[in-house]
Parts: C-alpha cells; sequence; structure tokens
C-alpha cells in the first residue's frame, strides 16, 4: 500500500476502516517510541532498585564482584522517598482542593454553583469510582515516568444472567410471549417470540423453558441487567497502554492515537450486549488469541516482567487476558469537510483477509471534539510530547553515590571486623575468629593485615547528597523549594480540573437527565439536572501548599481578619473570608455548611419573622445562634412599626420579652468583640447594636 492511500485512509472517513492501516500504524507508533519506552524502563527501575546482578541477599557474587566476593550491595531509596512525598503532597492537595465551576457568562452564577456543589459531590461521593485513586496512579506516572494521560469516558455495563422467572415475571419482559402461552399457542411459536423477547436465549433453551412454564410454572431466561452507568476515569501508563505518534507536540492535534487494554472472555461477551461488538470479532479473539502478549516494562521484586492492568497483577492470570486495541482518529467527512473523532476496535494480529469482521465496532464519537484523554508533562523544556524529564532522571547520580557511600562503609567494616590474616607460605591456620587460639613459631609469622585509613566525612558526603536531592525536586524548606512545590501541585491539579470537566461533560451527554446528590453536612439532597451538553464552565481546582501548615494557614486568616478591621469601604467581602476560613478547616463540610448570603439572609429573616409572632402571641422565646447583627436590623425594623410601637407602649409584658430577646443578640455582638480584640488586639470596627433605651425612645 502507497503512502498516498495510507494519508488518505488517516485523513478521511470511509463507511468501515481499513484496519490493516490502522495495525500498521499502531506497529510503527510503538516502534518509533522505543526510545521514551528505555527512559521509562530506567526510570522505572532506578526507583525500585533493580539492576543486572542483583542478589536476594543484596551481596555481590560471581566473577564480576567487586571489591570481594560477598561485598556489600545495598540498595539506596533516594529517589522512591521523594516521588513518595511528593505523590503524597499530590493527593493531600487534591483531598483538600477548592473545586469550583466558573460560568462563562454572568447570568449564569446560580447553576455554577449547583454544578461546583455537584463535581465535588462526584469526587467524595465515589460516583466516579477509584477516582483518587486513578489520580494517585497518574501522580505516580507523571513523576517516574514524566507523562501524565488519563483517559475519561461513560461506562455502561450490562450483565446477561440467568435468572428463575414466573409467568407473571416473564409477562413483565414479553406480554405477548404470555399471552401466546397462556392462549394455548402451538410451542414452537412460543419460542420464537421468547427467543426475540430475551436477548442470548438459544432455541434449545427456549424449548426447554418452556417445557418448564408448563410443568413447574417457572422457566430459567437470561436477564440483562445493568450493573454500572457512570463516569469512568483510567490513569494509562504513557509506556505499555496509550501512544501518540512519535512527533506529536500537541496531543490532541494527533491524527490518530491508541490505547492498548486487555478484556477477559466474559468481559469480552458482555461487550456484546453493552456495548454492540461484533459477535463473529469477540468468539474469534476469543478463540485464536487468548493469552496477553505483553511486551511492558513491569517488573515483581527479583526484576521478572509482570503485567500491570486494571485487571491483574501477576503472570499466572496473563493467560486468561486478551489484547484489544482502541484507535483513535481525528477523519474529515469530504462531503462537508467537518472534523469528528472516530474510534476503530481492533486486534492487531488480525488481518483485513479473515473470515470474520477484523474489527469490533466503528463509530463516531458523538459529541466529543477532542480525544477523550487528558495529558500532562513533568516538564515543558521540549515542545515534543515524549521529551520530557523524570525525577529518576535527575536524581540517578545522586542516588548511586548514596549507594557507594553506604557500600563502602559497610566493607570497611566488615574489613575491620575481620581483616585477612597474613601467614607464611604452607602455614595458614586451620580456622580464625573471635576466641579462637592460633599457633605460630615466631612472632610476626601470623597477624591480621592493616585495616584501611577510615574514610572522613562520608557520612556528611551522603547527607550533603540527600539534601541536593530535596532541593532539586523542591522538598527543603526554602522559599525557591515552596515555588517549585507549588508549581507541581498546580500542574497536577490543573490536570484534574480537566479530567473532571470531562467527566461533567460525559455526565451531560450519557447521564440521567436528573441525579439527587447530598452535599456532607447538607440533610436534604440536591438536584442536578444535567442540562444543556453545549452550556460550558471554567473548572478550577486549587489548593495553596502552605496550607498544609497548620500555623501558617491560621497566620493567613488572622491576617484577613485584621485587614477587615482597616476596611471602611466594604471591599473585603466578609462572606468571601467566611468561605475561605470554613474552607481551610475542612473544604468538603465548608461546601455543605455555607450557604449563599441570599438564602441566609432569607433564613435568618424567616426565623426571626417566626420568633417575633411568638413574642407578640405572649411566647417568650431565646435568640437564635447566629445571624446577630441582621437580628437586631430586623428587631429594630419591626419596633419601629406604628402598630408595634403602640403595642410596646401599653403591654410591659410584651416590651420585657421584646428587650430580653435583643439583649441576647446584643450579648451575642459582644462576646464576638471581645473574642476579636483578644485575637488582634484592637476592637472590630461598629457591628451594630440594640439598648433598652432605643426601645423606650419608640
Amino acid at each position: 500500500m502507497d503512502n498516498q492511500i495510507i494519508s488518505e485512509e488517516l485523513t478521511y472517513v470511509s463507511k468501515k476502516p481499513n484496519v490493516t492501516v490502522l495495525r500498521n500504524a499502531y506497529e510503527r507508533t510503538t516502534t518509533e517510541l522505543s526510545s521514551f519506552f528505555d527512559l521509562c524502563r530506567a526510570s522505572y527501575d532506578d526507583r525500585r532498585n533493580f539492576w543486572a546482578g542483583k542478589s536476594p541477599d543484596l551481596r555481590k557474587h560471581g566473577a564480576d564482584a567487586f571489591p570481594w566476593e560477598g561485598a556489600s550491595d545495598m540498595e539506596s531509596h533516594v529517589i522512591d522517598e521523594r516521588i513518595s512525598r511528593l505523590v503524597s503532597l499530590f493527593v493531600a492537595s487534591l483531598s483538600r482542593a477548592n473545586i469550583r465551576a466558573f460560568p462563562v457568562s454572568s447570568d449564569d452564577m446560580g447553576r455554577a454553583r449547583v454544578v461546583s456543589s455537584f463535581l465535588k459531590w462526584m469526587v467524595s461521593s465515589g460516583y466516579i469510582p477509584r477516582f483518587k485513586k486513578e489520580m494517585e496512579l497518574g501522580a505516580n506516572y507523571l513523576l517516574e515516568r514524566g507523562l501524565l494521560i488519563s483517559y475519561v469516558g461513560w461506562h455502561r455495563e450490562d450483565r446477561r444472567i440467568i435468572q428463575e422467572l414466573t409467568v407473571e415475571q416473564i409477562a413483565g419482559h414479553s406480554q405477548e410471549a404470555m399471552d401466546m402461552f397462556m392462549s394455548g399457542y402451538a410451542d414452537e411459536e412460543v419460542e420464537q417470540v421468547l427467543m426475540l423477547s430475551f436477548e442470548g436465549l438459544t432455541k434449545k433453551k427456549a424449548k426447554k423453558a418452556v417445557q418448564e412454564l408448563r410443568k413447574k410454572g417457572v422457566a430459567q431466561l437470561p436477564v440483562v441487567r445493568r450493573q454500572v452507568n457512570a463516569p469512568e476515569i483510567k490513569t494509562l501508563s504513557p509506556d505499555g497502554d496509550f501512544f501518540f505518534p512519535s512527533y506529536v507536540t500537541d496531543p490532541q492535534r494527533a491524527p490518530f492515537c491508541f490505547w492498548r487494554t486487555y478484556y477477559t472472555a466474559q468481559e469480552l461477551q458482555n461487550k456484546i450486549v453493552t456495548d454492540g461488538w461484533d459477535e463473529g470479532f469477540v468468539d474469534y479473539i476469543i478463540e485464536h488469541f487468548r493469552g496477553a502478549n505483553y511486551n511492558g516494562i513491569e517488573r515483581n521484586e527479583i526484576g521478572s516482567p509482570i503485567i500491570e492492568t486494571n485487571l491483574t497483577n501477576s503472570v499466572s492470570q496473563a493467560d486468561e487476558l486478551i489484547e484489544v486495541i482502541h484507535g483513535y482518529q481525528r477523519l474529515i467527512d469530504e462531503e462537508d469537510n467537518s472534523e469528528g473523532i472516530y474510534e476503530t476496535i481492533f486486534h492487531r494480529s488480525l488481518s483485513s483477509d479473515t473470515e470474520v469482521q477484523p474489527y469490533a465496532k466503528f463509530e463516531l464519537m458523538n459529541g466529543y471534539e477532542d480525544y477523550p484523554v487528558v495529558v500532562t508533562k513533568l516538564s515543558e523544556d521540549s515542545k515534543r510530547l515524549y521529551d520530557t524529564n523524570t525525577i529518576p532522571s535527575l536524581l540517578r547520580g545522586i542516588q548511586n553515590q548514596v549507594k557507594i557511600e553506604r557500600d563502602s562503609r559497610v566493607d570497611r567494616n566488615s574489613w575491620a571486623t575481620l581483616p585477612p590474616l597474613m601467614h607464611p607460605k604452607g602455614q595458614a591456620p586451620l580456622e580464625y575468629g573471635p576466641g579462637r587460639f592460633i599457633p605460630y613459631r615466631r612472632k610476626g609469622d601470623i597477624e591480621f593485615a592493616p585495616s584501611p585509613p577510615s574514610p572522613t566525612g562520608s557520612v556528611e558526603i551522603e547527607n550533603t547528597l540527600e539534601q541536593q536531592a530535596d532541593r532539586l525536586v523542591g522538598l527543603d524548606d526554602s522559599i525557591i523549594s515552596q515555588t517549585k512545590k507549588q508549581f507541581l501541585v498546580d500542574k497536577f491539579l490543573s490536570h484534574s480540573a480537566e479530567v473532571l470537566k470531562l467527566a461533567y461533560k460525559c455526565f451531560q451527554r450519557f447521564g440521567p437527565d436528573e441525579i439527587f446528590f447530598k452535599v456532607t453536612g447538607v440533610p436534604d439532597p440536591q438536584t442536578m439536572n444535567k442540562g444543556d451538553p453545549m452550556e460550558n464552565f471554567d473548572i478550577i481546582v486549587n489548593y495553596d501548599v502552605l496550607n498544609t501548615d497548620p500555623e501558617t494557614q491560621e497566620k493567613k486568616l488572622q491576617q484577613f481578619i485584621a485587614l477587615s478591621q482597616m476596611d471602611r469601604n466594604g471591599r473585603l467581602s466578609m462572606d468571601r473570608l467566611l468561605e475561605l476560613s470554613a474552607s481551610a478547616i475542612d473544604p468538603v463540610l465548608a461546601d455543605g455548611m455555607i450557604m449563599p448570603a441570599k438564602e441566609a439572609q432569607e433564613d435568618i429573616r424567616s426565623d426571626i419573622t417566626d420568633d417575633l409572632s411568638k413574642l407578640y402571641a405572649g411566647i417568650e422565646v431565646p435568640a437564635r445562634p447566629n445571624g446577630a447583627q441582621f437580628a437586631l436590623q430586623a428587631i429594630q425594623q419591626y419596633a419601629q412599626q406604628p402598630d408595634i410601637t403602640e403595642r410596646l407602649q401599653s403591654d410591659e409584658g410584651f416590651k420585657a420579652r421584646l428587650e430580653k430577646y435583643a439583649q441576647q443578640y446584643n450579648f451575642q455582638m459582644q462576646q464576638s468583640q471581645n473574642a476579636e480584640i483578644g485575637k488582634i488586639g484592637t476592637a472590630p470596627s461598629s457591628m451594630g447594636s440594640m439598648n433598652t433605651q432605643t426601645m423606650n425612645q419608640q
């Protein structure tokens, strides 16, 4: 096939895909990425301390052992320690991050608030299965291999199960079949209707079912049940799962890309029911290609290759897996020059000239403007996607030198503990060691070899190397390191924000029309209507790494409180300060507990109105625990009403009840003021009050 034909096949959409061209593109892509795979392999091995000739006892053996047989061959975990600390920081930041949706137009603020709450619920409730675990895996890939690739889609999973059904239950699936059965139609006719009503029911089993119905009134029939209907997020290994062409600079501009995944035979059979995969294709690859032909880099504790998939972690299970390739293409419709993302599902060993259809499915991914993945590089020091740095490549030299220092100290201690014995030729002692008696003819015949001089500064050198490693990745306490740390966290959270944005888009396209969700701390559930799939929000996920230090966090909040005392023109939003303070305590709880200002005022107004009605009716009520300033304003407005003023002048009991009610709120204001004086050393600006004198004047 010449290059022009190949180019056309990878550019323009056709009625069916050319699987041969896709297979060749896949093989060429993985071959061209071999140097990147080598980088990932080296990073993987360095982090886990895999090296050639490593022995389980961490000693050197064989002809290449240096400086002697059994010399120290210790591990050094400089790389793994730093990656693990950064991953912990990333995951903690994501857990405590503020997730907000911002509307493109200002009239969508109310909708944006609901979307923000819904996104937080998606993360915290498990509506997105394994979200935090997948993002933790992604953080490891980003730091270790330099790329983070997240697939975002919608997962529908139907399971066909055998269930014993009564006549009434069968009628719920097929009233026609039961009407025919009860009316005395021939068994063959009833069987045909049952086969049409119950997917997967064979003629033999349909016949058996009719016989069971006539004898027992029940029958075993296949029923399709929906098991999963939710967003799906998967972290994909950049060197084993997902591949772009090697020349790519912008992943979303790539003409094609590939996702290599693995399924069990049962999962493939379910794909026929759930996703409409071609049955002939599925049956063929199960029969001919069972057993994953995996050539990835993952290894076990002794360095042997293992499989890394979402399904298995062991070699023994590899024979039960079947490799499948999802090919994604950005193709042009020649009739109107419109672009679309098309998916072709195929097997790389199944050619177009086989007796079955060589692909499971080929379809336009309706509503997708881009490939269903989010891609982030660790370092933007090159335009090419696969030209990236990694933490292991930064720290490899330091880790090796730390290992040398430790091995040297262990070897010197071994020499000093039991140095070699020097003796006359042919007169070696039979044994030696602590408590042994070693005979000699004359002094000096047998003696220990002198120990090499003790190294000076080895421990100090190692400590310096460890500090240098911390400084390189931003884990020391310097101001520059704090900036590096924030930079890395921002990169990870920006990726998470894009993932959540795509997950929300998937919900709008494929989710239920509405869903009830409950934010932590709110007793009543909220309703989320999926709305117009074309509506657009900017999703922001942010977190200040300095907030990991409680003292620093409290100090910053106190500074804002102090600023509020200098605010004479209302430029500082007290509502936003309250939200910030609550989020610093717990962002999830805060989201559920902090109401919008207008809604809160309406609730307080309703409560105060109810209290005042009770006071008017002669019922004494206590003050509410919050909203003192607003309550006092409402009481003052209430007391200024002509009929209430008249009642206050004539009814001492009503006046006393109202005064007591107002004094309780005045006391709350005073307590709040005293607390602020104790914290910042100055009195806050006037917060309003109401006293008995005011009441008397009225």
